[in-house]
């Protein structure tokens, strides 16, 4: 089988599989916004920020290291798992003597609680990094994709019952220990691994060689992303960031079913192109193809925000429509920017993947921090209009070492951005004359779906025509031959 189909191929997988799990995630998350006040919510979600920091420095570049390397060792990789495991055990202990006093001080003892509990997650993802990166270098993506979805399935369950038996807050606690440990022993069975521990002076001086620029730029990709949540959290308290959190939702997990199942294969797939030259063409159509299928789905929850919301949280989460239509033009310069870092990586260009994240990091944390004091709206669209302004700094960034044609990259993003905002416009104006005949939000969000997903292609097919017939023998290649 080609690179190209296995990337192809494992994309597909990653993203269905992801798909389920999001689908029962966001069950759960819906479920959970009714049962639990606006405060418990924001307070789970804000102490489980911690173990997401914790989870990115046990995780900061293994996985890329061991996909890059030529050939896969047993050895190699019990030196990583050594390593990998005693960072964990560094960080939970971490999370122990600081995240817990920073949460107990900043909001309760509960919330320490809370915080202390979630702690053990953090060392056995730690004990799954070298599992993970065996399967995604041998393209077994199917096959971590059905372990973490039957992980989620019990973990959902668990949730569920105790949260019906009165454990409230704990619930969610519970179902997430139980979500990390079968993950793992699942990870275990389909890799055909057996771990072992083994301490190398040279591999750990190569892990850290190659590690160590990706450290800095994991640590900074997660205060990018959850920067707003962060400062939301600090500011507003938990009932704000519960709010938030609930507007990203969706956001998010259109996020992991796509965009991050693609980039999961770039760094494996472009690792192993030999011609640089032909990279820069590669990444146009992949950015290209991405904002065909992408980009009409983030509009499109633009325009549903409202009835989506009341729907899937409740009345109690009625602000969170307005800012996740705000979020959701964020796509528009991410989808050119996302693939940027691992493009880099892929090339062994660590470095200025390292400084494509620090000016992620300025544009939100910045940002987020100096607008989140006149409310959330207003820090939402400032981080968008932050997006906007440095993605060209971004690009000439890696276009340093990677040949890209800004003209053509422009002019291949056309048609997707046109034709979504186009169906975004449509459906805002046929919002109100719909909502005035449908009196039920479950059949106006039906309504204006279908609507959506004539109006969109529509648009595409009169406007770019010829456009059309390039894609459809692009993804025709991918996904076909």
């Amino acid at each position: 089988m080609s690179l190209k189909k296995k990337a192809t191929k494992g994309s597909i997988w990653t993203s269905l599989t992801r798909t389920g799990i999001n689908v029962v995630d966001f069950l759960v998350y819906a479920y959970l916004a009714r049962v639990l006040t606006l405060e418990e919510f924001g307070l789970a979600g804000f102490c489980f920020l911690f173990i997401e920091f914790a989870n990115t420095l046990v995780n900061a570049g293994v996985n890329q290291n061991l996909v890059q390397r030529d050939k896969w060792e047993d050895r190699y990789a019990a030196s990583t798992m050594t390593f990998v495991a005693g960072m964990g055990m560094i960080v939970v202990l971490g999370i122990l003597g600081i995240g817990a006093p920073i949460a107990y001080y900043s909001y309760s003892e509960l919330a320490a609680w809370v915080v202390a509990s979630l702690a053990p997650i953090t060392l056995v993802t730690s004990l799954q990094v070298v599992v993970s990166g065996k399967l995604l270098r041998e393209f077994k993506n199917k096959q971590m994709g059905v372990a973490k979805f039957c992980a989620t399935l019990i973990s959902a369950v668990t949730i569920i019952v105790l949260a019906e038996n009165g454990y409230g807050l704990w619930a969610l606690i519970i179902g997430k220990l139980v979500n990390a440990i079968v993950q793992y022993f699942l990870l275990l069975y389909v890799a055909k691994f057996k771990p072992y521990f083994h301490f190398d002076k040279d591999d750990n001086k190569e892990l850290v060689s190659f590690c160590l620029p990706l450290f800095g730029m994991t640590i900074m990709n997660f205060l990018h992303r959850k920067a707003s949540n962060m400062f939301t959290g600090f500011v507003l308290g938990p009932a704000s960031f519960a709010l938030l959190a609930a507007a990203q939702k969706g956001s998010l997990i259109i996020n992991q079913v796509t965009m991050s199942s693609i980039n999961s294969m770039v760094v494996p797939s472009f690792s192993r192109v030999k011609d640089t030259e032909n990279l820069g063409d590669l990444y146009i159509k992949m950015v290209t193809i991405t904002a065909l299928l992408v980009l009409p789905i983030f509009m499109g929850l633009a325009a549903i925000a409202d009835p989506f919301v009341t729907i899937a949280f409740g009345e109690k989460f009625s602000p969170s429509a307005e800012y996740m239509v705000i979020t959701s033009f964020a796509m528009f310069p991410s989808v050119v920017a996302w693939f940027l870092p691992n493009l880099l990586i892929a090339r062994g260009k660590t470095k200025d993947a390292f400084y494509l994240t620090l000016l992620n990091l300025f544009a939100s944390i910045v940002v987020a921090g100096a607008t989140i004091w006149f409310g959330i709206k207003i820090m939402l669209i400032s981080t968008v209009i932050a997006g906007f302004v440095s993605l060209p700094i971004r690009l000439l960034i890696t276009k340093k070492h990677v040949p890209l044609n800004l003209k053509r990259l422009f002019i291949s993003l056309m048609p997707p951005c046109f034709s979504s905002l186009g169906m975004y416009l449509c459906l805002i104006l046929l919002k109100p004359h719909l909502t005035s005949w449908i009196t039920n939000d479950i059949l106006l969000l039906m309504a204006l779906l279908v609507f959506g997903v004539v109006v969109y292609p529509l648009i595409y097919t009169i406007v770019f025509f010829k456009s059309v017939k390039r894609n459809l023998e692009e993804l025709k290649i991918m996904f076909l031959k």
